[in-house]
């Protein structure tokens, strides 16, 4: 009987700890009409660049006097398909160093909670991207004029060696890209009433 007391005591504990965390933050969803994420590269002829044309995020925090000062859940997701140059065979060659049959997916989710103080922050996540996870960190800018609305800017640079994907050739391995990439993204985000959802 005093075990069961005990757990029940944990629980009500744990649910009120999450609930005075959650208190004051909103949760903001994704307007991709209005935003949008490009990968920049080069290679042995020429710079690159890749536009995501399919992409979903969301996140809660908590703004204070038009300022950021918590965020404590964000998750991002698009397909390694979605990732378009607009030359078919750069293209193809991109999902083939992506391996996006087997691993069609990227994602970023918050590592923890971040307590910002201002427009600028770097947050620290786990990002995914051909099957290989790895922590990252990310610039970012927040745009709050607006209380239902929310603008994010940021970059992030990459090896593409950190996710084991080999860097993309053509004309038998002539031409070939460069190992560093720059991810840089323009979000706009509506506020929302509902609850943050975990996938």
């Amino acid at each position: 009987m005093m075990k069961s007391i005990k757990f029940y005591t944990l629980v009500i504990s744990a649910l009120t700890i999450m609930a005075v965390t959650a208190k004051g933050q909103d949760v903001y969803k994704l307007q991709p009409q209005n935003s949008k994420l490009t990968v920049e590269g080069t290679s042995t002829v020429h710079d690159w660049e890749v536009k995501a044309t399919e992409f979903n995020a969301e996140t809660s925090l908590k703004v204070d006097q038009n300022n950021v000062s918590q965020v404590s859940n964000v998750q991002f997701t698009t397909t390694a398909e979605s990732l378009e140059s607009g030359k078919n065979l750069m293209d193809k060659k991109i999902q083939e160093a992506l391996k996006s049959k087997k691993h069609p997916e990227i994602k970023f989710s918050l590592k923890e909670n971040e307590v910002i103080n201002g427009e600028k922050a770097t947050i620290s996540g786990m990002l995914t991207i051909a099957g290989k996870t790895k922590e990252v960190d990310v610039e970012v800018d927040f745009d709050t004029q607006n209380p239902q609305s929310l603008g994010v800017k940021g970059q992030v640079p990459l090896k593409m060696s950190d996710f084991n994907i080999e860097q993309p050739t053509a004309m038998m391995g002539t031409i070939k890209t460069g190992d560093e990439v720059l991810v840089k993204f323009d979000l706009k985000f509506q506020r929302s009433n509902e609850e943050f959802s975990r996938k």
